[in-house]
């Protein structure tokens, strides 16, 4: 749904009107009807649509808050408009509105399309957010946030989103499985040999009271013994940890290709 879906009227003051009553415990279809008019004129590239909403329905010491900056007041917003709309060629598409009467989330597609390089066309998934706060003329935004997730960004660019999806998830998710499973199984074998190195302790302990000097040697045979089982088992786990380790380092060898890619791919952006 693009920014001209929705029609609402050009009266700043008939706007205000209908303002006035959004804000209830009930969202009607009028009021929603209304917050889409709102978002597909403040998502227009009409310099005097997106001046006429910020003039009417923003605060004069609203924010703005984007991933790449924040400003305050709606002069400041509509400079950010002007350089944002000289820069990208193609308007965003708002797909879907979730409201309560106080916070409205926006969903929509951002076409990106440099003036300069026109060919280029990236359809990135974002999240508008407006927030409303009562005033003497009815509910008025104080703040619009607006979000973009890192995934959205790289499943949107040709190829490095195939390769997001298809090669880099698989080649983590077999990473963690096999580390994991390794160190399952070393934080087994160690607690193992922790618990009977316990029982050999305590069981020396009772021989030892005994105050037999063959019980007394007896014990330290069998302490003796005891340490060299502990210390064979340590070796083996020290040998699995490493193992794992080796299998780690081979996992993230695999993964150097797309490290590459994405350093041709940002080196090809930048010329």
């Amino acid at each position: 749904m693009g920014s001209s879906d929705h029609s609402y009227g050009s009266s700043s003051t008939s706007s205000v009107s209908e303002m006035s009553n959004i804000n209830s415990s009930v969202v009607s279809d009028k009021n929603m009807e209304f917050i889409w008019w709102i978002a597909n004129r403040l998502t227009s590239y009409d310099e005097e649509m997106h001046k006429e909403i910020l003039d009417d329905f923003f605060t004069a010491d609203a924010t703005y808050i984007h991933p790449a900056l924040t400003v305050v007041g709606r002069y400041n917003i509509r400079k950010v408009f002007r350089v944002w709309t000289s820069l990208n060629k193609d308007e965003p598409e708002v797909t879907n509105i979730v409201f309560d009467g106080h916070t409205a989330i926006i969903s929509l597609i951002q076409n990106m399309r440099p003036r300069l390089f026109p060919l280029i066309h990236l359809q990135i998934p974002a999240t508008t957010t407006l927030l409303f706060q009562d005033s003497a003329i009815g509910p008025m935004i104080y703040s619009q946030q607006d979000s973009w997730t890192l995934e959205g960004i790289v499943q949107s660019m040709p190829l490095l989103g195939w390769w997001y999806d298809n090669v880099v998830r698989n080649l983590l998710g077999a990473v963690f499985t096999s580390a994991g499973g390794f160190l399952h199984t070393a934080n087994q074998t160690t607690g193992y040999l922790q618990f009977r190195a316990e029982e050999v302790q305590k069981l020396s302990t009772e021989i030892i009271e005994k105050s037999s000097a063959e019980i007394q040697q007896r014990s330290r045979d069998m302490t003796l013994r005891a340490q060299t089982i502990v210390d064979q088992a340590k070796v083996t786990v020290e040998q699995r940890v490493a193992t794992a380790r080796e299998e780690v380092e081979r996992m993230r060898q695999m993964m150097r290709p797309q490290a590459n890619y994405v350093k041709a791919i940002t080196g090809a952006e930048k010329a």
